[in-house]
């Protein structure tokens, strides 16, 4: 199963997702979640659709898929993200619970503290990788890691349900539980890293969505 979160009038970029999983993985069970003003994307098994607080994101992105009924792992993704070849879950996983997206590039990047009118002081002259050892692109769990990760999430300052929030639990979780990794290099692959690497996914973040031309097919 894959899941994703996709709120919004522009479905551009879930419906390249869910093509590339097609494309790789055609028996794949697909999973949008989202609200009920949310275009349905087209080629996904089924669309959960739930009440949606847009304002603050990583609070519902956490909530939404704390609602996905699942025993057996799930792959959930961002939406930004092109599938490049077979992806085998369970392999993935290995013998963890669950897997967490291990930041491969710019661990040594200074964090900036300060983001989207937020403040982020008590991390500052820390890396990325020592604030957010873990990206939340790519995750492989169960609806009860969700769950957790969630209740984790609904105990910090509100400015963490607007941004950074996934991060913020998944680091924190880690600490107290064995998870696997995923490497970003190979599942969560900045463009700008990819030639040469043939990741399973490329991740066209930010302002990389321009590059979507250079995608391989």
């Amino acid at each position: 199963m894959f899941v994703f979160f996709h709120v919004g009038d522009d479905v551009s970029w879930p419906t390249r997702l869910v093509g590339s999983i097609r494309a790789h993985n055609p028996r794949a069970e697909i999973v949008h979640v989202t609200d009920a003003a949310t275009p349905i994307v087209p080629a996904v098994t089924w669309t959960q659709i739930l009440e949606v607080d847009r304002s603050r994101l990583m609070l519902s992105r956490l909530q939404a898929f704390a609602e996905v009924q699942t025993d057996e792992p799930a792959l959930f993704l961002d939406t930004d993200m092109i599938v490049n070849r077979p992806i085998d879950i369970q392999r993935a996983l290995g013998n963890h619970h669950a897997a967490f997206c291990r930041r491969t590039f710019n661990r040594n990047f200074s964090f900036n503290p300060r983001q989207r009118g937020l403040d982020f002081s008590e991390y500052t002259g820390k890396t990325l990788d020592d604030v957010y050892p873990f990206v939340a692109c790519a995750t492989i769990a169960t609806q009860d890691v969700w769950q957790q990760l969630l209740e984790l999430l609904e105990a910090l300052p509100d400015k963490f349900w607007s941004w950074y929030g996934d991060q913020e639990v998944m680091r924190e979780y880690a600490k107290y539980h064995k998870v696997g990794h995923l490497a970003e290099s190979d599942y969560g692959c900045l463009p700008e890293f990819a030639p040469g690497r043939h990741p399973h996914i490329t991740h066209y973040k930010g302002k990389r969505k321009h590059l979507i031309g250079n995608a391989p097919a």
